[in-house]
């Protein structure tokens, strides 16, 4: 066991503290323990450099609630010499080799991508310093650049199982490869910059038929602003009781976050949206200033209408108004509504052609009759049909 300031929390991590129970007591049980953590982390892994420090150094940052490293230097120092000493610098191949025992080398399972080059690149430059007094200066500085905690090492992140869980492979779609939306990219970009920079920003619902780009809309924008700090996270509709727990869970002041519903609507009787509403209106637990709602609807009524509300059956009248009133207002909490039309044939013609370019082919008119029977025969005129054409242009 380490005797650690700010990071004790390494100590409960079993393939660390099975690490360290096989250079004291040379036991092959802890040294078989320790490799086993190192296995199941190595689809994880980052960089190409030496697993174990990735993971030490990972293990380090990615914890929950740190404490402030950068007014804790004196503390900070001693933690590093020893971490550095005892776990980054040691001969854990040497030792290894005196037993006979394979090496953390032949651990070759290739780095993912996660989306954050300068995180990486961070990464790497902390596995290698060539003293403690050089590993502090640099986790300084990846704490000022990226914050601390498990949101910090992946752009976008969802809401599994009350816990947020990085996504390895997030969409890479970018503003260049979207058609035909000007006006929402423009209001978008311009938004969401803002909020970078720490300017004033709105809560955003973007409504419009399936298949329009709405969500490609918001993910373009992550990739855009994730060099800057943004994230996303995002959260499922049934999760929405779960709010006031995502935003507990979002302690790193140095990001920005943007919590994303895909394809919101509420039943009649459904009373989670209350819940929403209250998040937007800003009162709900923890929602600090680092954290927009985005969110995404085929409809932009969000709550379902029947038509015995409309017409006044089974109840008060003056009260049916103020809950039809009250749902109906779910829509203007947030501080910009963007529409997203269903294209033209001239527009859908148009995001076929864009799309065919990209990928080195020619739109002929065999290809634009065949692109108009396909939108007649599958989804109508979309982004997403559009999108559905070529690939099974290309594929042939």
């Amino acid at each position: 066991m380490l005797n650690l300031f700010i990071f004790d929390h390494i100590n409960s991590d079993e393939t660390i503290s099975a690490l360290l129970k096989f250079k004291r007591d040379r036991c092959e049980e802890d040294y078989c323990r320790a490799v086993r953590g190192l296995i199941e982390f190595a689809p994880r892994r980052l960089t190409d450099r030496n697993i174990l420090g990735e993971y030490v150094l990972r293990q380090m940052l990615e914890g929950e609630n740190l404490a402030d490293i950068s007014n804790l230097r004196d503390f900070m120092r001693h933690d590093m010499k020893v971490i550095y000493n005892e776990l980054l610098n040691y001969g854990w191949e040497e030792l290894f080799r005196s037993e006979g025992l394979p090496q953390l080398s032949s651990i070759t399972v290739p780095p993912v991508e996660n989306g954050l080059s300068g995180y990486v690149a961070s990464l790497e430059a902390m596995m290698e310093c060539e003293s403690n007094e050089a590993l502090g200066g640099a986790v300084l500085a990846h704490a000022d650049s990226f914050g601390t905690g498990s949101s910090s090492a992946y752009s976008a992140l969802k809401w599994e199982s009350g816990r947020l869980c990085g996504i390895v492979h997030p969409d890479e779609i970018s503003f260049a490869e979207l058609t035909g939306l000007e006006h929402q990219k423009e209001v978008l970009i311009a938004n969401t910059e803002s909020f970078v920079l720490g300017k004033p920003a709105n809560d955003v619902l973007l409504t419009g038929s399936s298949g329009t780009g709405k969500s490609s809309c918001v993910k373009a924008c992550l990739n855009m602003f994730k060099d800057r700090g943004l994230r996303l996270i995002e959260l499922n509709k049934s999760d929405l009781s779960d709010l006031s727990d995502v935003f507990r869970c979002i302690k790193n002041n140095v990001l920005k976050y943007i919590v994303f519903i895909d394809d919101l609507s509420f039943e009649p009787g459904d009373m989670s949206y209350k819940i929403l509403k209250s998040a937007l209106d800003g009162q709900a637990e923890a929602r600090g200033s680092n954290i927009l709602i985005y969110a995404t609807s085929n409809r932009r009524g969000l709550i379902k209408e029947t038509w015995s509300e409309r017409e006044g059956y089974g109840g008060d009248e003056v009260h049916r108004n103020e809950g039809i009133q009250e749902r109906k207002s779910l829509s203007a909490r947030f501080g910009i509504n963007l529409s997203f039309l269903t294209p033209t044939q001239t527009e859908y013609l148009k995001i076929v052609e864009d799309l065919l370019t990209r990928n080195g082919v020619e739109m002929t008119d065999e290809v634009r009759s065949a692109a108009l029977t396909w939108q007649i025969n599958y989804n109508g005129f979309s982004g997403r049909t559009a999108k559905q054409f070529v690939h099974s242009l290309l594929g042939k």
